[in-house]
């Protein structure tokens, strides 16, 4: 007889995130009958359990098995690892004497691995996603498809559990982001070495000047970059682009997005607003000493995990500048190709994520002056509208309120009227007025990308979404949008069927300087 005891993580769990350790144990051991305490999952089995699929498990911590012989025997999960030797120094985890006697993590940790490499707003944090492979029982030749990937979440989980995985962004900086993270893992250990080496001692070239490196970056909005950064740190932004271009196109992404996360923080614009603010005090200075710092930790931390794991065994891993409301017009995926889609779509109107992102995105030549309204209306959930553009969607909205059949289900055309009438008949600021139009367009562009989704998804095959609500005020009442429900209906209008939906506390990471702060989330657990 086999006993065992698995235990949750040793910080504590939120409840929603026990219901998903539930979900993964009872798909991954379907046969398996157990207990549950507060503190673990008990087992009494005649059989031995499959420890490697044990150590998969994401929100527990060790394993204790317990057979004929006297004494137990105790294994990490592979998450509490992940977690635990993020904490470590790289020097650490060459013993690998160390890593066994490695202790279960007693704090939340979602900035391990790549993870930390760049600040994202509005990103899930990791350990959701490899609870869902696991609550999909996914196989390790299976396709996932991050429809919304952002800085790549999903994809890096996807590497490390060694599956295949397409991401799909539409803002450039996400995608240079998500694809740093994934190359990262193929530079060799030699040139990760040797480019520690090589900047360990970089300095401001005295022989280029600011005024020979501005000619060289003409190709560039100059005259913006000149608006938000003082001469001093764009001298040192030129310098360091500059130095980049002599390496591999893996290397360079490295570099770029570890100067990227730095460059708020040296710009006039106030560092922690997520709009456009300009900053009342002086942009520190010590740019390339920052970036240097930051450099060798991202360096290490890849060397660290190059310690861990054979890298080179894991699947294919793509992502692509991409929208996906034109998915199978772009992209070469064949109909019922995708074995699993994990997505956190945009929040509607709430978060303002190419504005955010706006200095990256210029610096490196994705867009300038004349352009940068044209990427910012692309996007999905975006807030920026001309007033001819409103009347439209308006005249489109306004077509449904008598309609026999409307083109969203009835419940959102319902509320986007009363939005709608509450504003045009008060006397609001052109955003509000706005608002109607633009949720009306949200949800009809969140109808387009699920389409395309169901397209490619493999029948009774899974699609898990992580979906924030928000709130607005009209005509001075104020209103909940229930996005998650919404998006819900209009899944379910198309053929997808809502298996379950799991109830999540809100992160602070998604709320913060945002007048429409999300105030509740869910997961959406839906089936082809």
């Amino acid at each position: 007889m086999y006993n065992y005891q698995i235990a949750f993580s040793k910080y504590k769990i939120r409840s929603y995130e026990k219901e998903l350790a539930l979900h993964e144990f009872k798909n991954l051991f379907p046969k398996v009958n157990f207990n549950i305490t507060d503190e673990k999952v008990c087992v009494q089995s005649e059989q031995a359990l499959d420890l490697i699929q044990l150590k998969k498990l994401t929100f527990f911590s060790e394993i204790t098995v317990q057979n004929a012989h006297p004494n137990p025997k105790k294994y990490l999960t592979q998450q509490s690892i992940l977690e635990a030797t993020k904490k470590l120094p790289y020097t650490q985890v060459v013993s690998k004497e160390l890593l066994n006697n490695i202790k279960s993590p007693q704090s939340r940790e979602i900035r391990y691995l790549c993870h930390s490499f760049h600040e994202y707003k509005g990103r899930f944090y990791p350990q959701l996603v490899k609870a869902f492979f696991n609550y999909a029982n996914l196989p390790k030749d299976a396709l996932v498809l991050d429809p919304f990937c952002g800085s790549g979440t999903t994809l890096v989980e996807s590497f490390l559990y060694g599956t295949q995985a397409i991401g799909l962004d539409i803002n450039p900086l996400a995608y240079i982001i998500a694809k740093a993270k994934i190359r990262s893992f193929y530079i060799p250990k030699e040139d990760l070495q040797t480019l520690k080496t090589t900047y360990k001692n970089f300095e401001l070239s005295s022989n280029t000047s600011y005024e020979i490196l501005k000619e060289t970056y003409q190709h560039l909005d100059v005259n913006y970059l000149e608006r938000w950064f003082p001469t001093e740190n764009l001298h040192q932004i030129f310098c360091l682009l500059n130095s980049f271009e002599t390496y591999t196109e893996d290397i360079q992404l490295l570099l770029k997005i570890t100067l990227s996360n730095l460059l708020r923080t040296y710009s006039y614009q106030v560092p922690n607003q997520l709009r456009i603010r300009r900053r009342k005090d002086a942009p520190p200075t010590n740019l390339i000493e920052s970036f240097l710092n930051n450099l060798n930790k991202n360096i290490n931390t890849i060397l660290k995990f190059h310690l861990l794991f054979d890298l080179r065994k894991n699947s294919n891993i793509k992502n692509h500048l991409c929208d996906i409301k034109e998915l199978n017009k772009k992209l070469p995926l064949k109909e019922n190709s995708v074995d699993i889609v994990v997505t956190s779509p945009p929040y509607a109107t709430a978060l303002p994520y190419v504005d955010t992102d706006r200095l990256s995105i210029f610096l490196f030549g994705y867009t300038d002056s004349s352009s940068f309204r044209k990427l910012e209306k692309t996007l999905i959930g975006n807030r920026e509208i001309t007033k001819k553009e409103r009347l439209a969607l308006e005249s489109a909205l306004i077509q449904n309120f008598t309609a026999e059949k409307t083109t969203l289900p009835q419940k959102i055309i319902d509320l986007l009227q009363k939005i709608y009438l509450l504003n045009s008949n008060s006397d609001v600021g052109f955003r509000r007025k706005n608002m109607a139009a633009l949720l009306y367009k949200y949800f009809i562009d969140m109808k387009l990308a699920l389409q395309q989704i169901k397209f490619v998804l493999k029948p009774e095959q899974y699609m898990f979404m992580v979906v924030g609500n928000n709130k607005t005020t009209a005509g001075g009442e104020k209103i909940n949008i229930p996005t998650d429900d919404f998006i819900a209906l209009i899944a379910e209008m198309l053929g997808f069927k809502l298996e379950n939906k799991i109830n999540m506390s809100v992160q602070k990471s998604y709320t913060i300087y945002s007048k429409n702060a999300i105030n509740t989330e869910s997961i959406l657990v839906f089936k082809n």
